[in-house]
């Protein structure tokens, strides 16, 4: 049986440019179903990354909304 997923907390948001580029980063925290904290890393991506993420989440909130 898969060990259950840590339940988020929030989500930090940063903007930065490396090389030139924009990224935008997303850190969660998180804790486990017991209560212990989790760490996660930043995670970077570009703009196009950001919307396509968006995309993804809002298409599955409209199929949840469905049922």
């Amino acid at each position: 049986m898969p060990a259950p997923a840590p339940l988020l907390q929030f989500t930090s948001i940063r903007t930065r440019a490396v090389d030139g580029e924009p990224l935008i980063g997303l850190k969660h925290t998180a804790k486990t179903s017991s209560g212990l904290p989790v760490s996660t890393a930043w995670i970077e991506m570009p703009p196009a990354d950001v919307e396509r993420l968006i995309k993804s989440l809002q298409e599955a909130l409209d199929e949840l909304a469905k049922k």
